[in-house]
């Protein structure tokens, strides 16, 4: 899912560095400081968050000018029994098994948004994905994050649906 990016779309370009890379180039820390900030993101993403930030396919890391870590997203490789699980409660059109990749655990602290810093992340990302589907999910409220993914080429593909204690949305992009 993806939380809280950038807020509007007269937003200031991005200023500090983006880099993404594949979960095992990565240090410990630099894995860990990732797993910090999707925590931050998202308080239900506690759960096996080590392994999963370790399986997924790319991770992208915002450092502001100065080095402080501000943002990050990724590409996963959610299993197919998530994915399934995703598209039943969505009710969406489609394989689950043609969408092999999420793009994901989006967010951007506080003070860093309204720059095109999530934009930024979640484009260097999808310029990496195989020819292959991709999905995402985001809050029904999170208008910025729906902007983003229109723009990358993702289309709404269902009605709302309850997922622990919010409503999100699908979309994808074949």
């Amino acid at each position: 899912m993806a939380g809280d990016p950038d807020r509007s779309p007269a937003a200031r370009p991005v200023s500090g560095t983006v880099r993404t890379k594949e979960p095992s180039a990565c240090s410990e820390g630099e894995r860990r400081a990732f797993a910090r900030l999707v925590r931050q993101g998202f308080a239900t993403a506690n759960e096996g968050l080590e392994s999963r930030v370790r399986d997924a396919k790319w991770l992208a890391f915002y450092y502001a000018p100065g080095g402080r870590l501000e943002a990050v997203a990724a590409l996963k490789a959610p299993t197919e029994r998530y994915r399934e699980e995703i598209f039943r409660r969505a009710d969406a059109p489609g394989n689950p098994s043609d969408y092999p990749i999420e793009l994901g655990w989006v967010f951007v602290v506080p003070a860093r948004r309204g720059n095109r810093v999530a934009e930024s992340l979640c484009r260097q990302l999808v310029e990496r994905v195989p020819a292959c589907g991709v999905f995402a999910t985001t809050r029904t409220d999170n208008a910025s994050m729906m902007r983003i993914l229109n723009a990358l080429g993702f289309a709404r593909a269902a009605a709302p649906y309850p997922w622990r204690n919010e409503e999100l949305v699908l979309f994808l992009r074949p």
